[in-house]
């Protein structure tokens, strides 16, 4: 079994990797927005939603049926199996979603995106659908057996590649054309590679689709949430488009991107958490998985909280120096999206219990709650409020998914909940908020000096007022001792 100080170990390598790959993304914000201006940035960030929107029903639950049903497999030849059945699957279907997509860009264009002209880029963008499928598929095989550094290595070079193919194309003057031919370069490439590595580790071999009836059994009535849960998290910017127009989804895209980096945080988590879950549970051992539930859960609050407050802090200078005049009205929406974010990381921490039970119907009854309280919210405030309205409605509706998945996943394991240390954490959030609100920042470098100064408050104040164990004390104090080693060398 994973001792939990290897389980922590990991976490902390795939959250290194995370704030690595979120500083990919934050240069690649500013090349893309003020390369497209808001208009063509907000048809790019419609293209992204579309295959959002259809990847994971082309995926057809399979990669949460990967994870649930191989995590604690040993036997090669069924491994070997079920990652060659599943993977045949969701090619055939990858394939097939974006035929759809091609075939029925104009009338999309049309109708979804109010620009006809968008025909041409929603054709070019189809085949990200079957490369987001397939590649997600292939990745998952790392992160199931747990070759975290594999998994991590390959989501940075996706992250620095596109960064630097996207800067290549767009100097050589392609315009959107170009931000979509690197992403599905870099992403084709990640399939390869990584197709090529699990070749090499377990061998090829022609599917007989053995298992993959057991596996679908699990996966399919998983599938419905992955088009409820768009509708939570990304429907708004159809009705943003609808009412306000490709210029306003631009502004409202760009600004979530930046204020849902915080659900990086339990990405990184649950990229190993839940494998590890799974292979506890089967063997019975329900309160370790109670334990690694309410560490995992203490953990990613006392990063997300700083981390909101911190958002929100520079929130504005965020926007204005990573985009341009055109975005900036944008600001006010970063806060509210960073909060959303913390909560659909408890949601995600939560909903593993639904996951190891196999109640799958709960999770989709919960998504559903969340969905329509979301368009109705969206139709009622957008029209009157803009931009701000969409971001209050993602919020309400990740708080209904919180609030009811942790009603019904506390029925099942009792989690410790470590009040006095969240209540710790706020208090030294508020304490870094004000600090950093003092300053005007005008430049990159101010940007990047007063967080670093931010987040080192945030530390400081946690120390005084006991926010960390002693046992957590003697692990910041080695990383410190090491990196001042380091340095010194």
């Amino acid at each position: 079994m994973m001792s939990y100080q290897k389980f922590a170990k990991d976490v902390g390598f795939i959250g290194t990797v995370q704030v690595l790959t979120s500083l990919g993304t934050f240069f690649l914000l500013p090349i893309i927005t003020k390369t497209l201006g808001t208009y063509d940035y907000g048809l790019w960030a419609q293209i992204n939603t579309t295959v959002s929107l259809i990847s994971p029903l082309a995926l057809m639950g399979l990669s949460m049926g990967f994870v649930r049903f191989l995590s604690s497999e040993t036997e090669i030849k069924i491994i070997r199996e079920a990652v060659y059945s599943i993977l045949f699957f969701v090619t055939i279907a990858g394939l097939f979603a974006s035929f759809l997509l091609y075939m029925f860009a104009e009338p999309l264009a049309t109708f979804g995106f109010k620009d006809p002209h968008a025909t041409y880029f929603i054709q070019a963008g189809s085949l990200l659908i079957l490369l987001s499928v397939i590649e997600s598929i292939s990745l998952f095989y790392f992160r199931i057996f747990r070759q975290i550094q594999i998994f991590s290595y390959l989501t940075l070079f996706e992250t620095f590649g596109k960064l630097f193919f996207i800067l290549f194309l767009l100097k050589m003057g392609y315009g959107l054309l170009g931000v979509i031919a690197a992403t599905l370069l870099v992403q084709g490439s990640i399939f390869l590679i990584s197709l090529l590595m699990i070749i090499s580790q377990i061998g090829f071999v022609i599917p007989r689709f053995t298992y993959i009836k057991e596996y679908l059994q699990f996966s399919l009535p998983l599938t419905p949430n992955s088009l409820i849960r768009w509708i939570t998290e990304s429907s708004d910017r159809y009705m943003v488009t609808y009412f306000l127009g490709l210029r306003s989804v631009g502004v409202y895209s760009a600004a979530c991107s930046i204020g849902s980096l915080i659900q990086l945080f339990v990405s990184s988590l649950q990229l190993i958490l839940l494998p590890e879950l799974s292979k506890l549970f089967d063997e019975n051992k329900t309160d370790e998985v109670r334990i690694y539930m309410s560490h995992s859960l203490r953990y990613f609050l006392l990063i997300s909280i700083p981390a909101v407050f911190g958002l929100s802090a520079l929130a504005k200078p965020l926007l204005g120096i990573l985009t341009t005049d055109d975005f900036l009205s944008g600001w006010f929406v970063i806060p509210i999206i960073a909060f959303s974010g913390l909560l659909a990381g408890i949601f995600q921490i939560f909903v593993n219990t639904m996951l190891l039970i196999k109640e799958t119907k709960t999770t989709t009854y919960i998504n559903i709650v969340a969905a329509v309280s979301n368009v109705l919210i969206n139709l009622l405030l957008i029209p009157s409020i803009g931009i701000v309205g969409a971001s209050l409605s993602t919020l309400f509706s990740y708080f209904l998914m919180a609030v009811l998945c942790m009603h019904i996943s506390l029925k099942h394991f009792k989690l410790d909940f470590y009040l006095h240390d969240i209540v710790k954490s706020v208090l030294s959030s508020i304490t870094m908020y004000l600090f950093v609100s003092y300053f005007v920042i005008s430049s990159i470098f101010e940007l990047f000096e007063i967080a670093v100064m931010g987040v080192l408050i945030y530390l400081v104040m946690m120390f005084l007022i006991g926010g960390f164990t002693d046992h957590e004390l003697s692990l910041i104090r080695r990383y410190l001792f090491r990196a001042k080693s380091e340095v010194k060398q």
